[in-house]
């Protein structure tokens, strides 16, 4: 087994320097400048007691939801069994806030670490990674009582981001061609509602709180909605 993984990053993991996000990068991640530009489908949907109440960046399989710009981190070595693709899903979900204190974890009821696959890899290792698929759906099992994937929508007509088994429901695109297999973060939405543009701007403003969009801009996270945005928060 020898595949290479990354991480989709949407918002603060990017650019935060807490202690515990400066470790974790620096024991796991490649370094921030050879970060790879990604399209995914985000949007602001998810209302943050950690970001004054302000909305932060989701992943969003809306009708209305449209490709916004993120970043992909390599790990910094290669998957040769199962267990190094464990160490980093446990060690993001350290940084996410998913674990208690001695009981790690890659689900909370709010939040969960999916695993996003390369199309293409069973021309290259089939037989391997179908061991690692049987071994995240086997993960996913443990979480039954915490995970529910319908909750990773935000309608009832919209195709939940994750699956029952872990895995991501968002397009692959050539720009993550260079992995096999990526790792990422979906947050569930609060409210289960589409958020206007000027509703999203209107809660920075009532909190006095835009550090989470001025920093996701200042470093090219950008979604659909950023102008709309920019226009209420500048009037």
């Amino acid at each position: 087994m020898n595949f290479k993984g990354g991480v989709i990053i949407i918002g603060s993991l990017l650019w935060e320097e807490t202690p515990i996000r400066q470790k974790w990068k620096a024991l796991n991640l490649q370094s921030v400048d050879f970060k790879q530009m990604v399209s995914v489908p985000i949007r602001y949907g998810r209302q943050s007691s950690m970001r004054s109440d302000t909305f932060t960046i989701i992943f969003s399989n809306h009708i209305s939801t449209q490709k916004g710009q993120a970043y992909i981190l390599g790990f910094k070595e290669r998957i040769k069994n199962a267990n190094n693709l464990q160490s980093q899903a446990f060690a993001l979900g350290a940084v996410e806030g998913f674990w208690e204190t001695e009981n790690p974890s890659i689900n909370k009821r709010w939040g969960t670490v999916g695993l996003l696959i390369n199309p293409n890899i069973d021309l290259k290792d089939k037989k391997n990674a179908d061991v690692i698929r049987n071994w995240w759906t086997k993960l996913y099992q443990t979480y039954t009582e915490t995970f529910d994937n319908s909750q990773y929508r935000i309608e009832d007509s919209e195709a939940p981001v994750i699956d029952k088994n872990g895995f991501l429901q968002i397009p692959w695109t050539s720009e993550m061609d260079d992995f096999d297999f990526l790792i990422a973060t979906p947050i569930a939405p609060k409210p289960h509602k589409l958020l206007t543009s000027k509703e999203i701007a209107l809660q920075m403003i009532a909190k006095n709180y835009r550090t989470y969009f001025d920093k996701n801009r200042e470093n090219k996270i950008h979604t659909f909605q950023d102008l709309e945005i920019l226009k209420h928060l500048d009037k």
